[in-house]
């Protein structure tokens, strides 16, 4: 999530920068690494018996029925009913995902600042238990605290990396873990921030590669290359999770400021992200 001051529309986060997302200049495109739902419901059943006994799991436990929304549709259409039973993620649940897939590196920010910056990553799977036992099978992530005014590259992130963005999620499927930074001086005017990195993380580490293609066929005809798509997808977060925006994030040059000026509630894509993410 390139960050972007007022009076530079169409420029990018630096005099040789682009108007993409967290990442300038020629270097490796971030990529997913893809979940596997044949194996995930095995790998679920045996992560789950070493933290609780109960009812069996079933594949019901990974699903996600908010696809059924989007196979067919149109990005602009509008929805019908969405009513669907909410299986949230209980505290427990979540313990686990913080405690386990999460590893925080601090770097010195103050532990407020730490503690906002975890909650509202944790916060986009809290609503919706299939999608954080997934992510308890997916790769975990590093989430990495970058001190104010830091370059994000002296933290482990790759050199074309904008150092002037406001927040990064970077994988390779090589990688044991994927690198989410945020920058400590956004973390508490920003609370949207934490939403959209953690939709990229969601994206591209707890999606199967047909519900991915699912997205891509939606949303390619509007944005024509996938890492838009993939900025529209974080964007789209921010907003079912109700995003407070200042008139510089409204008027963000390129998509950013005109996917969030065009959102609308009853678009098919926003009923499926809310479906998705069942924010709470």
């Amino acid at each position: 999530m390139a960050f972007w001051h007022r009076g530079r529309a169409g420029a990018g986060p630096s005099a040789a920068g682009s108007a993409w997302d967290e990442f300038v200049g020629d270097g490796e495109s971030r990529e997913a690494t893809s979940f596997d739902l044949q194996s995930g419901r095995t790998r679920w059943e045996t992560r789950m018996a070493r933290h609780r006994s109960g009812r069996p799991t079933s594949r019901v436990d990974l699903a996600l029925p908010a696809f059924t929304l989007i196979r067919g549709g149109d990005l602009f259409e509008r929805g019908g009913s969405t009513r669907t039973r909410r299986w949230a993620s209980d505290a427990s649940l979540l313990e686990v995902f913080r405690s386990e897939q999460l590893r925080v590196v601090d770097n010195g920010v103050d532990r407020t600042t730490v503690g906002l910056a975890v909650e509202g990553l944790v916060r986009v799977v809290a609503g919706n238990a299939a999608l954080c036992r997934r992510m308890l099978l997916a790769k975990p992530i590093r989430a990495i605290l970058i001190p104010r005014g830091s370059d994000f590259r002296l933290f482990g992130f790759p050199r074309h990396t904008n150092p002037r963005s406001a927040g990064i999620f970077w994988n390779r499927p090589e990688d044991a873990e994927a690198l989410l930074g945020l920058r400590e001086e956004y973390v508490k005017p920003k609370p949207w921030l934490m939403i959209h990195e953690m939709t990229h993380a969601v994206h591209l580490l707890g999606l199967t590669s047909e519900e991915r293609a699912d997205i891509e066929r939606l949303l390619m005809p509007v944005y024509r290359s996938r890492i838009w798509v993939e900025e529209a997808v974080a964007i789209y977060a921010e907003r079912v999770f109700g995003a407070q925006y200042t008139e510089d994030d409204m008027n963000a040059p390129g998509l950013y400021g005109k996917t969030r000026r065009d959102w609308d509630p009853q678009h098919v894509f926003s009923l499926f992200m809310r479906m998705l993410l069942m924010p709470r």
